[in-house]
């Protein structure tokens, strides 16, 4: 009997066992189910695409509907001067490809020629050929082709060979060369620079075919100097003396100064003085000079004179022949000294030189002058 009963309670529990299992099944198959659909609908929902930046391409699974929300979703931006394939508002879908290329500023020097351009490429090479620059072998490049070109540009030079003329300490000297700078080319032609060396065009400057650089040797001395102070002249109004007459009545001296000085010099020839400290030794003496205002008297003797120079001269008082005499009368140098007149005969008025004429007449007479006759006229 015992174990009729147990056999009965084991009936009884595989009964339960089979109405707890079925749920379960149901459970699980419908999750099946569910997760089934969730899956076709996400394939349904989103799209895959190939994005290109700069050159490089990724795959791209999205839910945006535009080109806009792909480039969002990947934290990709553009500005108004960049290259999108497709408008941000346009619609994508599945296999589309998207391209990105951004504009790059590029200051480009070929042999000394400065442009400033921009290129969409990603690396040197790709934008020398989208420039159209030939760099033939052997010309200097700055960047490796291979170089990729940031977004923010970049400076590219290049050097093809070329002539050029080096002058410096006193030799002039060709070479020919694909160095890209002034200074590149002297470092290469054996030149050495000192910071007050002078270099034209600069030692940045770009070189070009057959350009000439020059270069200029700066060498600076300091020493003391006693040098002279030029005098001052003072003139005088003398109402005493006829109008045109000067007379000195001191002599100017000059003075002296010691200076501390810089000499500059520029391939040996002095080229400037700089004074740092200059003290005086002694002050220059001005020279005073009465400069005569009375006005001639009209003398009716005066009229021989005029008659001598209108024979001698012309009647021109200012007259300065080149022949070694001067002046309305023709007074020589010498002779016009011996009488104590001032500066050379022509330089004076016409009463100035009347007024030696009558000295050297009452000292030597009327025969010195060869027109002498003509005062009867």
């Amino acid at each position: 009997m015992p174990h009729a009963k147990t056999s009965t309670m084991t009936a009884r529990h595989g009964k339960r066992r089979s109405r707890k299992t079925f749920p379960l099944i149901a459970l699980n198959l419908a999750i099946l189910l569910m997760l089934a659909g969730g899956t076709v609908a996400y394939g349904a929902m989103s799209h895959t695409v190939t994005l290109t930046v700069d050159g490089k391409s990724s795959t791209v699974r999205t839910f945006g509907d535009t080109v806009g929300d792909v480039l969002e979703a990947k934290d990709v931006t553009v500005h108004t001067i960049d290259r999108v394939s497709k408008s941000p508002t346009s619609s994508i879908g599945d296999g589309d490809e998207i391209t990105v290329s951004y504009a790059k500023p590029v200051t480009l020097s070929v042999d000394g020629k400065v442009t400033e351009r921009t290129v969409y490429d990603r690396t040197v090479a790709q934008a020398m050929d989208s420039l159209d620059v030939d760099a033939p072998t052997g010309a200097y490049v700055s960047k490796k082709r291979s170089a990729v070109v940031p977004r923010e540009g970049m400076k590219l030079v290049i050097s093809t060979p070329k002539s050029l003329t080096v002058v410096a300490d006193g030799k002039k000297s060709r070479l020919t060369t694909t160095a890209p700078t002034v200074d590149d080319v002297l470092d290469e032609a054996g030149v050495k620079l000192d910071s007050d060396d002078e270099v034209k065009p600069g030692v940045t400057s770009m070189v070009k075919a057959d350009q000439k650089l020059r270069v200029v040797r700066i060498k600076k001395v300091q020493k003391t100097e006693t040098v002279p102070v030029r005098y001052t002249v003072k003139v005088q109004a003398d109402p005493e003396t006829i109008k045109g007459e000067k007379t000195v009545v001191q002599a100017g001296k000059p003075g002296r100064n010691r200076e501390r000085v810089t000499l500059v010099y520029a391939d040996g020839k002095l080229r400037e003085r700089i004074v740092i400290v200059s003290r005086s030794l002694s002050e220059p003496r001005p020279q005073i000079v009465k400069h005569g205002t009375k006005a001639p008297e009209e003398s009716t003797g005066d009229t021989v004179w005029d008659k001598i120079a209108q024979c001698e001269s012309g009647g021109n008082w200012s007259i300065n022949t080149g022949n070694g005499y001067y002046g309305g009368l023709q007074f020589s140098a010498a002779t016009w000294k011996s009488v104590g007149g001032p500066g050379l005969p022509h330089q004076n008025s016409r009463e100035v030189q009347i007024k030696y004429a009558k000295i050297l007449q009452a000292r030597s007479g009327w025969g010195q002058w060869g027109c002498a006759g003509a005062r009867f006229n």
